[in-house]
């Protein structure tokens, strides 16, 4: 199979372009569901995730940016976290590209890789301009580490560690289970999707 060039006007067809408000969408559900259950994780880049996995970096990036300008309206503390979104959808988009999907080890890898970009870029911004508390769910387990003597940095790295990673995780498969049910003859359309042929929608 001839290898596919990407560009960013490539990424954006119209069929991507449709994806990126279905996305936000979606961020917004699930970014409203954990707030209001006081979850420990954000479920909030389920929708960037998607549309990294499935029309590239340029596409879920968009999506993650307009999901905190979206959000931010009703909650201005998602103005600042803007860059970990979009960071998101860019890792995310690449990965997708470098086929890190494929198989259970780059799976695994691709976790680690996405989990350490989002504690990277969001753990300055809950420390230096919130001072460790958001008002999350994840910020309950923070202050709780702070009461009990924990230094900042620590408290909220160690707290975004390990709900940053299981929150990848159940949007990496929410997505990729989305993707499993699209017809092959529709994930060609996108950027990404003729990676996810093979293994998920080979005969349909």
């Amino acid at each position: 199979m001839k290898e596919k060039k990407h560009s960013i006007k490539s990424d954006f067809s119209m069929l991507a372009i449709l994806i990126i408000p279905i996305a936000v969408a979606v961020n917004f559900v699930g970014g409203q569901l954990a707030s209001l259950l006081k979850l420990p994780m954000y479920l909030d880049t389920i929708g960037t995730i998607f549309a990294g996995m499935l029309c590239g970096p340029w596409v879920g990036a968009v999506a993650g940016g307009l999901t905190n300008v979206v959000t931010g309206i009703a909650n201005p503390v998602n103005f600042a976290f803007i860059p970990v979104n979009v960071l998101a959808g860019l890792v995310t988009g690449f990965l997708a590209r470098g086929k890190m999907f494929g198989t259970w080890w780059k799976w695994l890898i691709s976790m680690v890789i996405m989990a350490f970009v989002s504690i990277a870029s969001a753990a300055p911004i809950v420390v230096l301009v919130y001072g460790g508390v958001t008002g999350s769910g994840t910020s309950l387990i923070t202050a709780a580490a702070m009461a009990a003597g924990a230094n900042i940095w620590a408290a909220v790295i160690g707290t975004e560690g390990i709900w940053t990673v299981m929150d990848r995780i159940i949007s990496f498969l929410i997505g990729y289970l989305v993707i499993r049910v699209i017809p092959a003859r529709t994930l060609v359309k996108f950027g990404c999707g003729e990676n996810y042929i093979k293994k998920t929608t080979a005969g349909k």
